[in-house]
């Protein structure tokens, strides 16, 4: 392998310059004996990004464009299985006909002496949920949703293709990170390696190695055990339905905190999966705050019986949304307003001088625009429990217009990342437009350009929407836009 010494670009041994800065390249001698290697002869693998029990997966360089990829490999000793041959050419053939916004996309794939059977994916940046709730992360109900109905689509796409995934679970779905959604990201659903595909699909696909049809069965199991449906412990067969159970048990864990199912041995988790009842939510430290509503969904999707459960994706995803108002409500008076109330008891800065006000109202006015509905109606409350007024608002560009058809209010509170027109820029054209009260910009995921955006403004500040939410009403009265408490 061959390597820049201006800026350390890792180049096969056929090259001789860098196609970056045209400095000559040196040889190097590395560990791994896969580094260097050319997979397809486009994507010249430069680094290990982790192994597991297929093999491992690589960062990898497109040889003549600047894209990167993540290059699967099956080792050597694996190599040797037909069932582990099978298992992969079995997810180059759902991947292969599985293209959707929520699945990882395949680029290439094949078999070469030096190398073995590979297959070249998109690279995504970002974690699993597994490895995020392992951080200690909590995620919110809208981050919740966001997943459940990502996975859900991608879900639908797969099972109306004659794919069943048969391993979903925190591990197999990705946050890749995307400052452009709301919440940050954007779910990509891994690991085909298990997938059961319908003998049309075999037969389109070609796929004929094992057919597909890697049945768990009493002595092996395949997949994740807490995350598997009973009738797949069991050795039975298994349709979409079983895909909607580790979906299942994935939001049952986020929303309550842990799973419906404990035990000290995979002996005894088998056991009670098979012959009792899951916990219901509500009945965990960590799931008492769930409304009825989204308690009996998630008992439907984690039901024993798979004829008990919901019957599709798309049934899965409507009763989700069906259940999801009641829940937002429910998380956000549990999580979101003990907290405020807790932390507005904190002695606060004593306010600026009052400012001249360009209009005469009884009570201030404040323009608040966020396209997340529960933290639009928080931060709608804290301003009227501020003694102000409020107008309320999903969408930057309604803003701007209505800015331009009102008098203008005393402060304006948006989210400064929104689809559309964010909220720098819908702050910038109210200032070009005469503007100039306060602004409080609130933001969880901004993208470096935002956030210097922001810290130009005049009379502005930016608050963390996670955790500085309740100091709303005193950043109002420090800009002598809020009467002093009583």
């Amino acid at each position: 392998m061959k390597v820049c010494p201006s800026c350390n670009a890792r180049y096969p041994d056929t090259l001789r310059f860098c196609s970056q800065d045209g400095v000559p390249l040196e040889c190097v001698v590395l560990a791994d004996p896969f580094i260097g290697a050319v997979a397809g002869g486009t994507y010249c693998l430069t680094e290990r990004l982790g192994s597991g029990g297929f093999g491992s997966v690589y960062r990898a360089q497109h040889l003549r464009t600047p894209l990167a990829a993540a290059v699967k490999v099956l080792d050597a000793g694996r190599a040797a299985d037909p069932d582990m041959v099978g298992r992969f050419q079995q997810e180059v053939a759902a991947l292969a006909v599985l293209q959707h916004p929520n699945i990882v996309r395949i680029l290439d794939h094949g078999f070469q002496a030096d190398l073995g059977y590979y297959m070249a994916m998109e690279l995504l940046a970002g974690s699993d949920v597994g490895k995020a709730l392992d951080a200690g992360r909590r995620f919110t109900i809208l981050e919740v949703a966001a997943i459940a109905d990502q996975t859900l689509l991608a879900l639908e796409l797969a099972h109306g293709r004659g794919v069943i995934h048969r391993d979903v679970k925190v591990e197999n779905i990705f946050l890749s990170e995307d400052p452009s959604r709301p919440e940050g990201f954007c779910v990509k659903l891994l690991d085909f390696g298990l997938a059961r595909l319908s003998e049309p699909m075999v037969a389109q696909t070609g796929a004929t190695v094992g057919r597909g049809n890697y049945r768990s069965t009493a002595s092996r199991v395949f997949g994740s055990v807490a995350t598997m449906a009973p009738e797949a412990l069991t050795g039975r067969a298994v349709d979409a339905r079983a895909d909607l159970y580790g979906l299942g048990v994935v939001l049952y864990e986020l929303l309550a905190g842990e799973m419906p199912y404990v035990a000290m041995t995979i002996d005894d988790l088998l056991k009670v999966m098979t012959t009792t009842q899951p916990v219901r939510p509500t009945q965990l430290a960590g799931g008492v705050w769930l409304p009825v509503e989204m308690e009996e969904f998630l008992m439907t999707a984690i039901a024993r019986p798979p004829e008990l459960r919901w019957s599709t994706a798309a049934a899965m995803r409507q009763g989700f949304e069906s259940a999801l108002p009641a829940a937002e409500k429910a998380w956000a008076r549990f999580f979101l307003a003990p907290e405020v109330v807790a932390q507005l008891a904190v002695p606060i800065e004593p306010p600026l001088p009052p400012l001249h006000r360009t209009l005469a109202r009884e009570r201030p006015a404040v323009l608040v625009v966020d396209d997340d509905k529960v933290l639009r109606g928080l931060v709608s409350g804290l301003v009227r429990a501020a003694g102000c007024d409020c107008e309320a608002m999903a969408d930057g560009l309604e803003a701007v217009q209505w800015l331009r058809d009102h008098p203008p209010p005393d402060a304006i509170v948006a989210d400064l990342l929104m689809p559309g027109l964010d909220g720098l820029s819908m702050v910038t054209a109210a200032r070009r437009a005469g503007y100039n009260g306060a602004v409080i910009l609130c933001t969880s995921v901004a993208t470096d350009r935002l956030r210097a955006g922001a810290a130009q403004l005049q009379r502005a500040w930016t608050l963390d929407k996670a955790t500085e939410l309740y100091r709303v009403p005193e950043l109002l009265r420090r800009a002598g836009v809020a009467p002093p408490p009583t």
